[in-house]
């Protein structure tokens, strides 16, 4: 019987210690007494500048940790990284930078103003993954080893943000020689200024290994590597010691795994998007009236409250910009759910019902990657109102090409890049967003693409904010897209073995809303 119960107490230690992160096994240190953090993530590439998956942010964010640009951004907003301080010419079209001294790359050569020079031109040759838009740089020009002078050829209202934050400086002795770097996986491609070295990365596995640079410019590296774990079940994993934090969407699943002793830390701003796109060139979708038909059909909190959890995430605004961005239009064009109204929309179209309660003549399909819940819950609501929805479920691949290509009536993607500059939706309309997620179509509104340009060049904030308003205006009476719903991201985290985690004002370069922030690591202030 005294053994029975041992045997007993045993499974409930074991159990507790595996659900628990006040456990012994939820250490800061391995075997060998280094400090370790362990994160969930999925393959994001061979993290050089030009081979990084762009499915997602992860790719950026781990090229990140191995490069530095001129500036960056913490919990505070815009911050000298490379560069410490800039002046501004009356025309606002010269950006002087002058550089941190002594800096030096993994390999211990000096980073001067000839690496950043050299950067610039080279990257306005070849793009780097995540997008830059390196047209706006006229020239660049070194000043002094600590001075470089970078011209542009219009005011960029973005600038410091939108290229001086999200180009990498690469050294010049290693990327002179390389003439197709798309084909360039050499261990020296991964040489940078950044805080961290790749130890390993398993393509495989899509598990990545970074390594502290003990001499790093800027300051103490804090822990002595950073894993990226490629897991099936992140919450799962986080509870089993398998990792030490890991995202989620579901608010429930969050609240569950705070419950038992996490910490949990909710993207503020939220900064991403469950949307609708619309193939603007379909025979039938191209007439806006029966875009705005689905927008009335489809009850946006339902879904939202179905697929997260929570009944508070914010219904997906049909200008684009979420509301709880600096930028958001609150006088926006809305789309209550009004089955009534979506009705006499399709009627007036000439969409009538058959028999069976479906409108003939009118057969859309979405097409999505992997099982979508939305996608389910929308076909449910378009059928209370006549329309026959087919959903097509394709692999990863398949869904990026067709995004590209327009090979769709419409399409379900999630993704990030709201919180930032609001130029992403230039980017986004005119086919150039760097996030693949997002889509390449193009918008072909005239007004909306003469806006787009228009406030690039408004550098006083307010006659910016009254351009990028009537943007806004466009998109939600044309509505190119339907947002369903702005996500918030939950990081769930053992604040054991880490605590120095915290939201990137404005999201980590353009609009990033995660906390993966090399500076979260570096001990700068």
């Amino acid at each position: 019987m005294k053994k029975v119960l041992y045997l007993l107490l045993a499974a409930v230690m074991v159990l507790t210690a595996a659900c628990s992160p006040s456990s012994e096994n939820a250490t800061s240190t391995d075997s060998s007494g280094k400090k370790v953090v362990r994160i969930g993530w999925q393959n994001s590439g061979f993290p050089s500048p030009f081979t990084f998956d762009t499915q997602g942010p992860g790719g950026f964010l781990r090229n990140s940790f191995l490069f530095d640009t001129l500036t960056w951004k913490d919990d505070t907003g815009v911050i000298p990284w490379l560069a410490t301080s800039w002046e501004v010419s009356s025309n606002n079209l010269e950006y002087t930078f002058t550089l941190v001294k002594d800096v030096k790359f993994h390999d211990g050569k000096p980073l001067t103003a000839d690496d950043v020079v050299f950067s610039y031109d080279y990257f306005k040759k070849h793009s780097f993954q995540w997008n830059v838009d390196m047209t706006k740089v006229a020239s660049v020009q070194k000043v002094s080893d600590t001075q470089v002078k970078i011209t542009l050829a219009e005011p960029y209202a973005p600038f410091i943000t939108e290229i001086a934050g999200k180009l990498p400086i690469i050294p010049k002795h290693i990327w002179s020689s390389v003439e197709k770097p798309l084909e360039y996986k050499d261990n020296k491609a991964l040489i940078g200024s950044g805080p961290f070295t790749l130890k390993n990365y398993d393509s495989t596995t899509g598990n990545y290994q970074f390594a502290k640079n003990e001499n790093y410019f800027k300051g103490k590296v804090t822990v002595d590597e950073v894993q990226y774990i490629a897991v099936e079940n992140r919450m799962l994993s986080l509870q089993n010691n398998e990792i030490d934090g890991g995202m989620t969407f579901n608010y429930t699943e969050a609240k569950k795994v705070e419950s038992l002793g996490y910490k949990n830390l909710k993207s503020k701003p939220t900064g991403s998007a469950v949307r609708v796109v619309f193939n603007l060139n379909h025979e039938q979708l191209k007439d806006k009236r029966l875009r705005q038909a689905i927008a009335y059909a489809l009850d946006r909190a339902a879904i939202a409250e179905k697929i997260t959890g929570n009944s508070e995430v914010m219904v997906g605004s049909a200008g684009v910009i979420p509301p709880d961005s600096d930028w958001y239009n609150a006088n926006v064009k809305k789309y209550d759910y009004n089955v009534d109204q979506a009705n006499k929309i399709l009627d007036e179209l000439g969409y009538t019902k058959n028999a069976n309660g479906i409108r003939d003549g009118l057969k859309l399909s979405v097409t999505v990657n992997a099982t979508s819940q939305e996608a389910e819950l929308m076909k449910s609501m378009l059928a209370k109102v006549g329309i026959d929805l087919k959903i097509q479920t394709v692999d990863a691949a398949t869904f990026s090409s067709a995004m590209a290509e327009g090979n769709f009536d419409m399409t379900i993607t999630g993704h990030i890049g709201l919180s930032g500059d609001p130029d992403f939706l230039r980017l986004w309309f005119s086919g150039k967003a760097g996030n693949s997620l997002a889509g390449k179509g193009v918008f072909n509104n005239e007004k909306f693409q003469e806006l787009a340009n228009q406030q690039l060049t408004k550098l006083d904030e307010k006659e910016r904010k009254e351009v990028i308003n009537q943007m806004q205006d466009i998109l939600a009476e044309e509505l190119p897209t339907l947002v369903l719903y702005h996500r918030p991201f939950y990081y769930l985290y053992n604040a054991k073995v880490f605590d120095g985690w915290f939201n990137t004002a404005g999201g980590i370069a353009d609009g990033i809303p995660l906390t993966d922030n090399k500076a979260a690591f570096v001990d700068y202030k």
